[in-house]
């Protein structure tokens, strides 16, 4: 045999022998380690831990909006109450979108690779926390390994690699596995893509809004006018609890277009929404009324009739007009859900002086402030006092026009309450200063010239109302910068801060009146016809006054006015304020009801603090 033959011969018993080796070598890798039946009892649960932490981490995912990590918390402010989170009976659920609380437009949608690396960070934390005692006391030795993890998410199932080194021994039986591959049912992939098309439809059409302007106009009072010769007395805080409780029963019965619900009665299509995604997994829409929601309501709350005037009110035609736009701020929780899975997200609701708010989210922010709060070039120094000059803390924003800008909060350092911010360029704007306890303060200055604004806030006190022998009443504290207004007995209290008042009490009988139908003959001299009427001659003609059958439930039967300077120590020595009210006779009929409106005007009503 020639030496180049035995050296081929050589080669190839080599590559044999290297091909065997590395076949038992590499066996693992390509069939998987081969688990000892006596230790298969261990790995077994080894895995099944590994998949309950999965299903751990896929559960958090679904509760906190596709989070893990909730992130740092931002607190909302007066101005605008949203945080950064929703309280959901406990937990802490990250707005996918929300207004903050210096007024920025946030959104917070996690990508589903994202919501993977949580996933994984969350398993790779937690792969040597199982507890084998039992197997331990029963003879076996475990050794775990920290290691890391990957996620997919799929549609239906979630796949989870954990590459970590887990030894097991018992006796003269080892294994070694340093991979574990887990299949976790769960349908965490298919939710979280239909909430985001239901979040994309939100904000390219708004429904949330316009169905929350729907519950406004029911719920609240918008625009109308009222028959009576009475005042009407609009009290927000019942009017902002009927819209919470609308909302409540509103938002809740909202649908969205596909086969998850029966309609129980052909009214209920009204609450079902067009959205074009035929949804066959069930979505729910939640609101809870001691969530945190911001109602302002602008318009006067105590509106006075028309047709109280001289002539107008002898025929008995009397209506109150009135008009409020609104500024409402709530959350809405969007639920997808089967019987054993839940992914959930909250999304912020916003109303604007009665129109809903276009959805306009950036990753850092998009402030929904008027244009000319965009221009915040100008430093201005403002302090915040009370009338004793001592600091007071208060949220300070800025009008300037129509445009109001959120500007920041003072704060306390040394002596003084200050806040140094960004102001908008604007002649004769206003510093409005708003502090628990104290009445709204503003102060005007041009901010294109001036750079300091000290601002003066007076302290609100609560006292008891007593008018005495009152059965029913309407009393009026109007000052250039702050009022109250109370229907007594219902209220029994008000608020005052120190100032001029223009006061006024109108007292009415609860007792229903009937008057009868009359009939009278008014005479007006008028020119006459012809010829003669071009020199100014007149004559006199007569027309017949017929005025139907009246019912009124409420008469003015006394009452009075009068103007009063009240100082803060009348207000802090005081527990209690007294009004010595004139009282009038019970009209029986039209001309003696109009002639109590006009006789409210002369008498006078004596304020007495106690």
């Amino acid at each position: 045999m020639k030496k180049a033959q035995v050296t081929i011969f050589i080669i190839l018993a080599i590559l044999i022998v290297g091909s065997v080796i590395a076949y038992f070598v590499l066996r693992d890798d390509f069939m998987g380690t081969s688990i000892p039946e006596d230790l298969k009892p261990v790995y077994d649960y080894y895995v099944s831990c590994l998949e309950d932490r999965a299903s751990e981490g896929i559960a958090l995912l679904g509760e906190q909006g596709g989070r893990i990590d909730s992130g740092a918390f931002e607190p909302g402010s007066a101005y605008m109450p949203f945080s950064s989170h929703l309280d959901f009976m406990g937990q802490a659920v990250p707005y996918w979108m929300h207004v903050s609380g210096n007024n920025l437009l946030k959104e917070s949608v996690p990508t589903k690779g994202e919501m993977e690396r949580e996933l994984a960070g969350y398993v790779s934390e937690r792969v040597g926390l199982c507890d084998f005692s039992d197997f331990e006391a029963a003879g076996f030795d475990v050794f775990v390994d920290g290691g890391d993890a990957s996620s997919k998410i799929n549609e239906l199932d979630v796949e989870v690699v954990v590459d970590n080194k887990i030894s097991i021994f018992k006796g003269n039986s080892s294994v070694v596995v340093s991979s574990h591959e887990l299949d976790v049912s769960s349908k965490l992939g298919k939710f979280y893509s239909l909430a985001v098309d239901v979040y994309d439809y939100e904000k390219a059409n708004m429904f949330l809004e316009n169905y929350a302007l729907d519950v406004l106009r029911l719920y609240a009072p918008v625009d109308g006018i009222e028959f009576g010769c009475a005042p009407k007395i609009f009290v927000e805080e019942e009017i902002v609890e009927d819209l919470k409780d609308g909302l409540a029963a509103n938002i809740a019965s909202i649908r969205l277009d596909g086969d998850y619900y029966d309609l129980s009665s052909d009214e209920r299509e009204y609450f079902v929404e067009d959205s074009g995604l035929n949804l066959k997994e069930n979505v729910n829409f939640m609101y809870l009324q001691d969530w945190t929601t911001r109602v302002e309501m602008y318009g006067d709350k105590v509106v006075k009739p028309v047709g109280l005037q001289e002539g107008l009110g002898v025929l008995g035609f009397c209506y109150v007009p009135y008009h409020f736009v609104y500024d409402v701020n709530f959350p809405v929780m969007v639920q997808f859900f089967d019987d054993n899975e839940l992914f959930q997200f909250p999304v912020g609701v916003v109303i604007s002086r009665s129109q809903p708010r276009e959805a306009l989210p950036t990753t850092n922010g998009f402030s929904i402030e008027s244009r000319v709060c965009e221009m915040k070039n100008q430093e201005v120094d403002v302090y915040t006092y009370d009338v004793d000059l001592n600091p007071v803390e208060a949220v300070i924003s800025f009008k300037c026009l129509d445009a109001v800008c959120n500007i920041g909060e003072t704060e306390i350092t040394g002596e003084d309450a200050i806040l140094n911010g960004e102001f908008p360029q604007c002649v004769n704007g206003f510093v409005v200063a708003d502090a628990e306890g104290y009445a709204q303060a503003k102060y005007q200055i041009s901010t294109n010239e001036e750079s300091l604004a000290n601002v003066v806030l007076k302290k609100k006190y609560n006292l008891s109302l007593d008018l005495g022998n009152v059965d029913k009443a309407v009393v009026n504290f109007i000052s250039e910068d702050f009022s109250a207004t109370v229907l007594y007995p219902e209220m029994d209290s008000l608020e005052l801060v120190e100032g001029y008042y223009n006061v006024s009490v109108y007292v009415y009988d609860g007792s229903s009146l009937k008057f009868p139908a009359t009939s009278r003959s008014e005479c007006v001299d008028v020119p006459e016809s012809g010829l003669m009427g071009l020199f100014g001659a007149e004559t006199e003609k007569c027309y017949d006054i017929n005025m139907p059958e009246m019912d009124i439930d409420f008469a003015v039967v006394g009452g009075g006015k009068t103007r009063e300077y009240i100082t803060s120590e009348d207000l802090d020595n005081a527990d209690e304020i007294n009004l010595n009210v004139p009282l009038f006779g019970l009209p029986a009929s039209l001309e003696e009801l109009s002639a109590n409106h006009e006789r409210v005007d002369d008498e006078i009503v004596e304020v007495y603090f106690e």
